[in-house]
């Protein structure tokens, strides 16, 4: 999570109660989840992805996710990068926002041993120095995040396609529902669709999908609605209630309450703090 009044942060977690994230969310920063130790189930927008130690899952800008134990293990120990635009912003002409953000196209890498010793060198000076105010410092730690995402992205760009997440009959049917949500969303969706996409009762596929991605059929379908007209906001000039009706909501005050309870912030509030046209 990048705290308040912070435009990058780093931090490093080891906790065997399951400390962390433990609900869905969205943000309008980037983020990168780096696993040092333990096993995690990753939740990204409509796939999901198996983390083991040395994995890196990239989050961009808007997108939904969710971390959670497997298997009731609540043991791992992982890093949290974190910076916005502004931070961006700062770097200056001599960097191309483009050029660093490119490894976001990604969602996992896996890095080899000799990679992990390097940046977990790299990130842990830069974890020492993120509370020290001194100038230099912080000129050092924005080095480090520099260095961190440069060689990311080297190693995304050498890397081959990835390989299928192993996954089971059940979640693989999940996957697909999440896959349809979050292509279709604009359209009426229901849970007893859904169900019957997966093959299931609506009974149990709503247990099934709650305990598979960790969140709730609704849950799922608001945040992803939400994220939509979160770009509907910033980038066109449709009225809060055409984009309402547009991602799926009929009752543009119940879109209000949805989208306040999600994002933070009113329609209104957002659109006048991130419109871009």
């Amino acid at each position: 999570m990048l705290p308040e009044n912070r435009d990058y942060f780093v931090e490093r977690i080891v906790t065997d109660t399951g400390e962390g994230m433990t609900k869905s969310h969205m943000h309008e920063y980037y983020e990168i989840f780096y696993l040092l130790d333990g096993h995690r189930r990753y939740i990204l927008n409509h796939t999901l992805l198996d983390v083991m130690p040395h994995d890196v899952i990239f989050v961009n800008k808007g997108d939904v996710h969710l971390s959670q134990p497997v298997d009731q293990d609540l043991r791992y120990a992982r890093y949290l990068i974190t910076f916005n635009d502004a931070f961006l912003d700062s770097l200056g002409s001599a960097f191309n926002k483009d050029d660093l953000t490119k490894v976001f196209l990604h969602k996992k890498l896996h890095l080899t041993d000799s990679q992990h010793n390097k940046f977990n060198n790299i990130l842990n000076k830069a974890e020492n120095n993120i509370n020290n105010t001194n100038v230099y410092a912080q000129y050092i730690l924005k080095a480090d995040i520099i260095r961190f995402l440069i060689g990311l992205n080297q190693i995304a760009e050498q890397s081959t396609s990835p390989t299928a997440e192993e996954i089971t009959v059940y979640e693989e049917r999940i996957q697909e529902v999440c896959r349809y949500m979050f292509n279709f969303y604009n359209q009426q969706i229901t849970l007893e669709q859904m169900a019957k996409l997966a093959y299931m009762s609506p009974t149990y596929f709503s247990k099934r999908f709650k305990t598979v991605t960790g969140f709730g059929f609704r849950e799922y379908l608001n945040n992803i609605r939400i994220r939509m007209a979160t770009e509907l906001l910033m980038e066109t000039q449709y009225s809060i209630t055409e984009i309402a009706a547009y991602c799926g909501y009929h009752d543009s005050n119940y879109f209000g309450d949805v989208f306040k309870r999600i994002v933070g912030s009113s329609p209104n509030k957002y659109r006048k703090e991130h419109y871009m046209v």
